[in-house]
Protein backbone atom coordinates (compact mmCIF):
# COMPACT_ATOMS: atom_id res chain seq x y z
CA UNK A 1 0.00 0.00 0.00
CA UNK A 2 1.39 3.40 -0.96
CA UNK A 3 1.76 5.64 2.09
CA UNK A 4 3.49 8.55 0.35
CA UNK A 5 2.38 12.17 0.38
CA UNK A 6 2.94 14.52 -2.56
CA UNK A 7 4.53 17.70 -1.19
CA UNK A 8 4.79 20.93 -3.18
CA UNK A 9 7.51 23.38 -2.15
CA UNK A 10 9.25 26.46 -3.46
CA UNK A 11 12.93 25.71 -2.90
CA UNK A 12 15.44 28.46 -3.56
CA UNK A 13 12.90 30.18 -5.76
CA UNK A 14 11.98 27.12 -7.84
CA UNK A 15 8.75 25.14 -7.65
CA UNK A 16 9.48 21.54 -6.69
CA UNK A 17 7.49 18.51 -5.65
CA UNK A 18 8.35 15.16 -4.12
CA UNK A 19 6.58 12.04 -2.97
CA UNK A 20 7.59 11.48 0.65
CA UNK A 21 6.54 9.28 3.52
CA UNK A 22 4.69 11.08 6.34
CA UNK A 23 7.71 10.80 8.65
CA UNK A 24 10.32 11.96 6.13
CA UNK A 25 12.20 14.94 7.52
CA UNK A 26 12.63 18.10 5.50
CA UNK A 27 16.40 17.55 5.69
CA UNK A 28 16.14 14.11 4.10
CA UNK A 29 13.75 15.43 1.46
CA UNK A 30 16.14 18.25 0.53
CA UNK A 31 19.19 16.00 0.43
CA UNK A 32 17.79 12.80 -1.03
CA UNK A 33 14.96 14.03 -3.26
CA UNK A 34 16.34 17.37 -4.43
CA UNK A 35 20.09 16.62 -4.07
CA UNK A 36 20.65 19.85 -2.11
CA UNK A 37 23.41 18.42 0.06
CA UNK A 38 24.57 21.75 1.45
CA UNK A 39 22.07 21.12 4.25
CA UNK A 40 24.12 18.97 6.62
CA UNK A 41 22.66 16.42 9.02
CA UNK A 42 24.52 15.60 12.23
CA UNK A 43 22.68 15.00 15.50
CA UNK A 44 19.18 14.48 13.99
CA UNK A 45 17.76 15.61 17.33
CA UNK A 46 17.54 19.37 16.77
CA UNK A 47 20.54 20.10 18.99
CA UNK A 48 23.47 21.02 16.74
CA UNK A 49 21.82 23.37 14.22
CA UNK A 50 23.85 22.05 11.27
CA UNK A 51 20.65 21.37 9.32
CA UNK A 52 19.23 24.90 9.68
CA UNK A 53 17.32 26.22 6.67
CA UNK A 54 14.79 29.01 6.18
CA UNK A 55 11.13 28.05 5.94
CA UNK A 56 8.88 31.00 5.10
CA UNK A 57 11.75 33.27 6.15
CA UNK A 58 12.35 31.70 9.55
CA UNK A 59 15.30 29.48 10.57
CA UNK A 60 14.14 25.95 11.38
CA UNK A 61 15.80 22.66 12.23
CA UNK A 62 15.11 20.67 9.09
CA UNK A 63 15.94 17.37 10.82
CA UNK A 64 12.94 17.86 13.15
CA UNK A 65 10.57 19.29 10.54
CA UNK A 66 8.38 16.87 8.61
CA UNK A 67 8.52 17.55 4.89
CA UNK A 68 4.76 16.94 4.74
CA UNK A 69 4.15 19.79 7.19
CA UNK A 70 5.83 22.22 4.76
CA UNK A 71 3.23 21.85 1.99
CA UNK A 72 3.24 25.10 0.00
CA UNK A 73 6.10 26.60 2.02
CA UNK A 74 8.99 28.68 0.73
CA UNK A 75 12.24 26.92 1.64
CA UNK A 76 15.69 28.42 1.29
CA UNK A 77 18.85 26.36 1.73
CA UNK A 78 22.47 27.47 1.75
CA UNK A 79 22.55 26.96 -2.04
CA UNK A 80 19.91 29.67 -2.43
CA UNK A 81 21.98 32.64 -1.19
CA UNK A 82 24.40 33.08 -4.08
CA UNK A 83 23.14 36.57 -4.89
CA UNK A 84 22.25 37.59 -1.33
CA UNK A 85 24.27 40.63 -0.22
CA UNK A 86 24.12 39.89 3.49
CA UNK A 87 25.20 36.29 2.98
CA UNK A 88 28.06 37.38 0.73
CA UNK A 89 29.36 39.72 3.45
CA UNK A 90 29.06 36.94 6.04
CA UNK A 91 30.95 34.48 3.87
CA UNK A 92 33.76 36.97 3.36
CA UNK A 93 33.83 37.70 7.10
CA UNK A 94 33.90 34.00 8.02
CA UNK A 95 36.89 33.52 5.72
CA UNK A 96 38.67 36.64 6.96
CA UNK A 97 38.15 35.85 10.67
CA UNK A 98 38.95 32.12 10.35
CA UNK A 99 35.42 31.27 11.52
CA UNK A 100 35.44 27.78 10.02
CA UNK A 101 37.71 24.76 10.02
CA UNK A 102 36.08 21.48 8.98
CA UNK A 103 33.09 23.46 7.64
CA UNK A 104 30.42 20.91 8.57
CA UNK A 105 28.49 23.33 10.79
CA UNK A 106 29.08 26.32 8.50
CA UNK A 107 25.93 26.20 6.30
CA UNK A 108 23.63 26.20 9.31
CA UNK A 109 25.81 28.73 11.12
CA UNK A 110 25.69 31.11 8.14
CA UNK A 111 21.90 30.88 7.81
CA UNK A 112 21.43 31.59 11.52
CA UNK A 113 23.96 34.45 11.36
CA UNK A 114 22.13 36.01 8.43
CA UNK A 115 18.88 35.88 10.38
CA UNK A 116 20.58 37.65 13.32
CA UNK A 117 22.02 40.36 11.08
CA UNK A 118 18.64 41.05 9.50
CA UNK A 119 16.56 40.73 12.66
CA UNK A 120 18.87 42.28 15.28
CA UNK A 121 21.14 44.82 13.59
CA UNK A 122 23.79 46.16 15.94
CA UNK A 123 23.02 43.77 18.82
CA UNK A 124 25.68 43.41 21.52
CA UNK A 125 27.95 40.39 21.94
CA UNK A 126 25.93 38.91 24.80
CA UNK A 127 22.77 38.82 22.69
CA UNK A 128 24.72 37.58 19.68
CA UNK A 129 26.14 34.65 21.64
CA UNK A 130 22.67 33.84 22.93
CA UNK A 131 21.23 33.85 19.41
CA UNK A 132 24.03 31.60 18.14
CA UNK A 133 23.77 29.15 21.03
CA UNK A 134 21.59 26.80 18.99
CA UNK A 135 24.38 26.23 16.45
CA UNK A 136 27.27 24.11 17.68
CA UNK A 137 30.83 24.14 16.34
CA UNK A 138 33.39 21.59 17.51
CA UNK A 139 36.39 23.20 15.85
CA UNK A 140 36.69 26.96 16.23
CA UNK A 141 35.90 27.81 19.83
CA UNK A 142 33.40 30.40 18.49
CA UNK A 143 35.72 33.42 18.82
CA UNK A 144 36.22 33.70 15.07
CA UNK A 145 32.50 33.21 14.44
CA UNK A 146 31.58 35.97 16.87
CA UNK A 147 34.12 38.34 15.30
CA UNK A 148 32.84 37.57 11.82
CA UNK A 149 29.17 38.16 12.63
CA UNK A 150 29.89 41.31 14.64
CA UNK A 151 31.89 42.74 11.76
CA UNK A 152 28.82 42.43 9.53
CA UNK A 153 26.27 43.26 12.20
CA UNK A 154 27.76 46.58 13.29
CA UNK A 155 25.51 49.62 13.68
CA UNK A 156 27.27 51.26 10.76
CA UNK A 157 25.75 48.70 8.39
CA UNK A 158 22.16 48.13 9.48
CA UNK A 159 20.06 45.82 7.40
CA UNK A 160 16.28 46.05 7.14
CA UNK A 161 14.45 43.66 9.42
CA UNK A 162 12.71 40.86 7.56
CA UNK A 163 8.90 40.87 7.92
CA UNK A 164 7.42 38.22 10.20
CA UNK A 165 6.76 34.95 8.42
CA UNK A 166 3.46 33.09 8.52
CA UNK A 167 3.48 29.89 10.60
CA UNK A 168 3.97 26.54 8.92
CA UNK A 169 0.82 24.75 7.91
CA UNK A 170 0.04 21.89 10.23
CA UNK A 171 0.07 18.48 8.59
CA UNK A 172 -3.41 17.16 9.23
CA UNK A 173 -4.12 13.45 8.70
CA UNK A 174 -7.18 14.19 6.62
CA UNK A 175 -4.92 15.78 4.01
CA UNK A 176 -3.37 12.39 3.37
CA UNK A 177 -4.58 8.96 2.47
CA UNK A 178 -5.97 6.40 4.85
CA UNK A 179 -2.44 5.04 5.23
CA UNK A 180 -1.08 8.29 6.62
CA UNK A 181 -4.18 8.74 8.78
CA UNK A 182 -3.49 5.37 10.34
CA UNK A 183 0.06 6.49 11.08
CA UNK A 184 -1.14 9.69 12.73
CA UNK A 185 -3.57 7.72 14.87
CA UNK A 186 -0.77 5.29 15.83
CA UNK A 187 -3.11 2.35 15.23
CA UNK A 188 -4.87 2.03 18.56
CA UNK A 189 -6.83 -1.09 17.64
CA UNK A 190 -5.66 -4.38 19.10
CA UNK A 191 -4.90 -5.94 15.74
CA UNK A 192 -4.72 -3.80 12.63
CA UNK A 193 -3.25 -3.58 9.17
CA UNK A 194 0.19 -2.15 8.78
CA UNK A 195 -0.83 0.91 6.69
CA UNK A 196 0.85 3.92 8.15
CA UNK A 197 3.90 1.87 9.06
CA UNK A 198 6.99 3.67 7.96
CA UNK A 199 8.38 0.51 6.37
CA UNK A 200 6.47 -2.38 4.84
CA UNK A 201 8.06 -5.52 3.45
CA UNK A 202 6.60 -8.76 2.10
CA UNK A 203 8.17 -12.12 1.36
CA UNK A 204 6.87 -15.46 0.10
CA UNK A 205 7.77 -18.35 2.40
CA UNK A 206 7.73 -21.72 0.69
CA UNK A 207 7.66 -25.25 2.08
CA UNK A 208 4.58 -24.41 4.17
CA UNK A 209 1.08 -23.11 3.61
CA UNK A 210 -0.51 -20.11 5.38
CA UNK A 211 -1.87 -22.22 8.26
CA UNK A 212 1.54 -23.81 8.90
CA UNK A 213 3.36 -20.47 8.74
CA UNK A 214 0.91 -18.90 11.19
CA UNK A 215 1.47 -21.88 13.51
CA UNK A 216 5.25 -21.36 13.33
CA UNK A 217 4.87 -17.66 14.17
CA UNK A 218 2.61 -18.50 17.12
CA UNK A 219 5.58 -20.15 18.82
CA UNK A 220 7.32 -16.88 19.73
CA UNK A 221 10.43 -18.55 21.10
CA UNK A 222 10.94 -20.65 17.99
CA UNK A 223 10.17 -17.74 15.67
CA UNK A 224 12.75 -15.60 17.48
CA UNK A 225 15.47 -18.08 16.57
CA UNK A 226 14.72 -17.28 12.91
CA UNK A 227 15.15 -13.53 13.39
CA UNK A 228 18.79 -12.39 13.07
CA UNK A 229 20.13 -11.09 16.37
CA UNK A 230 16.94 -11.73 18.40
CA UNK A 231 16.38 -13.81 21.50
CA UNK A 232 13.45 -14.38 23.85
CA UNK A 233 14.32 -14.59 27.54
CA UNK A 234 10.86 -15.34 28.88
CA UNK A 235 7.15 -15.13 28.09
CA UNK A 236 4.53 -13.87 30.52
CA UNK A 237 1.12 -14.18 28.92
CA UNK A 238 1.14 -11.79 25.98
CA UNK A 239 4.32 -10.04 27.17
CA UNK A 240 7.68 -10.92 25.62
CA UNK A 241 10.96 -10.20 27.44
CA UNK A 242 14.05 -10.38 25.24
CA UNK A 243 16.76 -8.59 23.33
CA UNK A 244 18.09 -7.79 19.86
CA UNK A 245 21.84 -7.61 19.26
CA UNK A 246 23.28 -5.40 16.51
CA UNK A 247 26.91 -5.13 15.42
CA UNK A 248 27.80 -2.04 13.37
CA UNK A 249 31.48 -2.64 12.60
CA UNK A 250 33.25 -2.12 15.95
CA UNK A 251 30.06 -0.73 17.53
CA UNK A 252 28.02 -3.37 19.32
CA UNK A 253 24.63 -2.77 20.87
CA UNK A 254 22.11 -4.96 22.64
CA UNK A 255 18.61 -3.59 22.98
CA UNK A 256 16.94 -5.24 25.97
CA UNK A 257 13.28 -4.69 26.64
CA UNK A 258 9.79 -6.07 26.39
CA UNK A 259 6.81 -6.07 24.08
CA UNK A 260 3.20 -7.13 23.97
CA UNK A 261 1.60 -9.30 21.30
CA UNK A 262 -1.98 -8.96 20.07
CA UNK A 263 -3.11 -11.74 17.74
CA UNK A 264 -6.14 -12.37 15.58
CA UNK A 265 -5.94 -16.06 14.74
CA UNK A 266 -8.99 -15.99 12.47
CA UNK A 267 -7.52 -13.26 10.26
CA UNK A 268 -3.91 -14.42 10.80
CA UNK A 269 -2.84 -10.94 11.83
CA UNK A 270 -0.83 -9.71 14.80
CA UNK A 271 0.71 -6.56 16.25
CA UNK A 272 3.78 -6.37 18.51
CA UNK A 273 4.42 -3.16 20.43
CA UNK A 274 7.69 -2.90 22.28
CA UNK A 275 10.37 -0.71 23.82
CA UNK A 276 14.02 -1.49 24.48
CA UNK A 277 17.23 0.19 25.64
CA UNK A 278 20.89 -0.32 24.85
CA UNK A 279 22.59 0.21 28.22
CA UNK A 280 26.03 0.93 26.79
CA UNK A 281 25.00 3.79 24.50
CA UNK A 282 21.88 4.79 26.48
CA UNK A 283 19.88 4.66 23.28
CA UNK A 284 16.18 3.82 23.45
CA UNK A 285 13.98 2.40 20.71
CA UNK A 286 10.22 2.09 20.44
CA UNK A 287 8.59 0.10 17.67
CA UNK A 288 5.25 -1.20 16.50
CA UNK A 289 5.53 -4.23 14.24
CA UNK A 290 2.44 -5.59 12.52
CA UNK A 291 2.34 -8.70 10.40
CA UNK A 292 -0.12 -10.89 8.58
CA UNK A 293 -0.01 -14.22 6.78
CA UNK A 294 -1.74 -14.69 3.43
CA UNK A 295 -2.21 -17.61 1.09
CA UNK A 296 -0.43 -17.45 -2.28
CA UNK A 297 -2.62 -17.99 -5.31
CA UNK A 298 -1.91 -21.22 -7.20
CA UNK A 299 0.77 -22.29 -4.68
CA UNK A 300 -0.58 -24.68 -2.07
CA UNK A 301 2.70 -25.01 -0.17
CA UNK A 302 3.57 -21.31 0.01
CA UNK A 303 2.46 -18.34 2.10
CA UNK A 304 3.07 -14.61 2.01
CA UNK A 305 4.31 -12.84 5.14
CA UNK A 306 3.67 -9.07 5.16
CA UNK A 307 5.49 -7.08 7.84
CA UNK A 308 5.08 -3.38 8.66
CA UNK A 309 7.18 -1.38 11.11
CA UNK A 310 6.88 2.05 12.68
CA UNK A 311 9.77 3.05 14.95
CA UNK A 312 11.42 5.82 16.94
CA UNK A 313 15.04 5.90 18.13
CA UNK A 314 16.44 8.39 20.66
CA UNK A 315 20.03 8.69 21.79
CA UNK A 316 23.54 8.42 20.30
CA UNK A 317 22.63 5.56 17.93
CA UNK A 318 19.78 7.60 16.41
CA UNK A 319 22.27 8.72 13.76
CA UNK A 320 21.97 5.23 12.24
CA UNK A 321 18.15 5.37 12.06
CA UNK A 322 17.91 7.36 8.80
CA UNK A 323 15.02 6.14 6.67
CA UNK A 324 17.07 4.74 3.78
CA UNK A 325 19.46 2.91 6.10
CA UNK A 326 16.65 1.37 8.12
CA UNK A 327 14.69 0.43 5.00
CA UNK A 328 17.69 -1.46 3.62
CA UNK A 329 18.30 -3.07 6.99
CA UNK A 330 14.67 -4.14 7.44
CA UNK A 331 14.48 -5.49 3.89
CA UNK A 332 17.45 -7.76 4.52
CA UNK A 333 16.14 -8.82 7.94
CA UNK A 334 12.79 -9.80 6.42
CA UNK A 335 14.51 -11.80 3.68
CA UNK A 336 16.72 -13.60 6.19
CA UNK A 337 13.75 -14.19 8.47
CA UNK A 338 11.79 -15.72 5.59
CA UNK A 339 14.69 -17.99 4.61
CA UNK A 340 15.04 -19.19 8.20
CA UNK A 341 11.30 -19.82 8.48
CA UNK A 342 11.51 -21.92 5.32
CA UNK A 343 14.39 -23.85 6.84
CA UNK A 344 12.47 -24.50 10.05
CA UNK A 345 9.32 -25.52 8.15
CA UNK A 346 11.28 -28.07 6.13
CA UNK A 347 13.24 -29.38 9.12
CA UNK A 348 16.59 -27.86 8.13
CA UNK A 349 18.99 -26.18 10.55
CA UNK A 350 18.39 -22.50 11.23
CA UNK A 351 21.45 -20.21 11.36
CA UNK A 352 20.15 -16.80 12.40
CA UNK A 353 23.24 -15.73 14.38
CA UNK A 354 23.54 -14.10 17.77
CA UNK A 355 23.83 -10.55 16.46
CA UNK A 356 22.80 -8.67 13.36
CA UNK A 357 25.68 -7.24 11.34
CA UNK A 358 24.52 -3.87 10.07
CA UNK A 359 27.87 -2.94 8.55
CA UNK A 360 27.52 -5.16 5.48
CA UNK A 361 23.95 -3.99 4.94
CA UNK A 362 24.89 -0.32 5.14
CA UNK A 363 27.84 -0.90 2.82
CA UNK A 364 25.46 -2.47 0.32
CA UNK A 365 23.11 0.53 0.72
CA UNK A 366 25.98 2.98 0.20
CA UNK A 367 27.16 1.24 -2.97
CA UNK A 368 23.59 1.33 -4.27
CA UNK A 369 23.30 5.06 -3.56
CA UNK A 370 26.62 5.76 -5.32
CA UNK A 371 25.52 3.76 -8.35
CA UNK A 372 22.26 5.70 -8.48
CA UNK A 373 24.11 9.00 -8.11
CA UNK A 374 26.45 8.28 -11.01
CA UNK A 375 23.82 6.60 -13.17
CA UNK A 376 25.31 3.09 -13.01
CA UNK A 377 22.74 0.47 -13.93
CA UNK A 378 22.77 -3.10 -12.70
CA UNK A 379 23.66 -5.57 -15.44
Amino acid sequence: MNSRVLVHLTVNGQAMEAGVEPRTSLADCLREQFRLTGTHVACEQGVCGACTVLVNGRPVRSCLTWAASCEGADVRTIEGFETDETMQRLREAFSREHALQCGFCTPGMLITSRDIVQRLPGCDETRLRHELSGNLCRCTGYAGIIRAVRSVNGPEKPVAVAPPAPPLARFEPEQASAAESALAARVDTAVADEPGAMITEAIVVRSCDAARLWELLADVGAAATCLPGARVDRLEGETIHGAVGIAFGPIKAEFVGEGTVSRDDAARRAVIRGAATDARSRTTANATVSYRVEAVANEADAARLVIGMDYEVQGPLAQFSRSDLVRSLVSQIVRDFGCNLEARASGREVTAGTSLSAFALVWRWLIGRLKALFGVRES
